[in-house]
């Protein structure tokens, strides 16, 4: 086991058949750090987090945990809507963990106060936003207070509102030294949550080097459109390093940093994409 370290990983294979989506991956996941996983979709991010929180077997190779008594919270690419109000869904989930009823009971009015969502504990979770949704599944992955908090695209298809809400409640969770491994689509989020980031390419595990500035301008351009689902799975797999956010009515709003401007903008002319707006921006990366 790594000095230090909450969760190892020493030379990790996944086979799917015989199709291997993850080849030789070695990791150590320590107290109180942040570690970002990005990549393309179906690269092997969601199967690695699975790993890490042992939901899945390796084909080969060692995971090692710091002890036995480790709590790691997960939290899925979504939450459902489900007919039950966000008390009585984390209520079933504490007992199945065997949480005892008072100190569950006590840990629910907690989460619903530091996620700001007191005013709708007692409301169904058919009529949730995304956003509260995602606050939900974050709620049920903190019920223990976990050492360890792997989180599966916790921002894909927020609005701007609820991605700074949920990146508030991170980084207030990551201050009272939880450590947190995440998928993260978005580069200038990644850069928010100040942790060491990885690629996984062509099932390698690949280090980023070099730090960007805290407090540095960023241009980047902003492009707001219309597309249909197949059509955003297309244009993210084709640039995994631009990210976008969804309103309320539908509308895709991108976030394009220089070095990708120009193919991006030749990718949507070329296939007729509707365009609404194009606008550069300055922004604190």
């Amino acid at each position: 086991m790594t000095d230090g370290a909450l969760v190892t990983l020493k030379d990790i294979t996944k086979k799917y058949g015989s199709r291997a989506v993850l080849t030789d991956i070695s990791l150590s996941i320590k107290h109180g750090e942040c570690i970002l996983l990005r990549g393309r979709n179906g690269s092997g991010k969601s199967t690695l987090l699975r790993i890490v929180t042992g939901l899945i077997p390796v084909t080969t190779g060692e995971r090692l945990l710091d002890n036995s008594q480790l709590i790691i919270g997960y939290t899925p690419d979504q939450l459902p809507r489900l007919r039950l109000t966000s008390t009585e869904y984390l209520t079933h989930m504490g007992r199945i963990s065997g949480m005892p009823a008072k100190e569950l009971a006590n840990r629910i009015k907690a989460l619903h106060a530091f996620f700001n969502l007191e005013q709708s504990s007692k409301l169904k979770m058919t009529h949730f936003s995304k956003g509260m949704l995602q606050k939900v599944n974050l709620m049920q992955a903190t019920l223990k207070t976990p050492n360890l908090l792997v989180l599966d695209e916790p921002f894909s298809g927020l609005d701007a509102e609820s991605i700074q809400h949920l990146l508030d409640s991170l980084k207030r969770i990551k201050a009272e030294g939880t450590s947190i491994l995440a998928a993260v689509h978005d580069p200038l989020l990644a850069n928010q949550l100040e942790g060491r980031t990885y690629w996984i390419r062509q099932g390698k595990l690949i280090e980023e080097k070099g730090e960007q500035p805290q407090n540095s301008l960023a241009p980047h351009f902003e492009l707001e459109c219309i597309l249909s689902e197949e059509e955003l799975s297309h244009v993210s797999n084709q640039f995994p390093d631009v990210t976008w956010i969804t309103d309320e009515h539908g509308r895709i709003t991108f976030t394009i940093l220089k070095n990708d401007y120009r193919d991006f903008l030749l990718e949507f002319i070329n296939n007729d994409f509707e365009i609404i707006s194009l606008q550069r921006k300055e922004m604190n990366a």
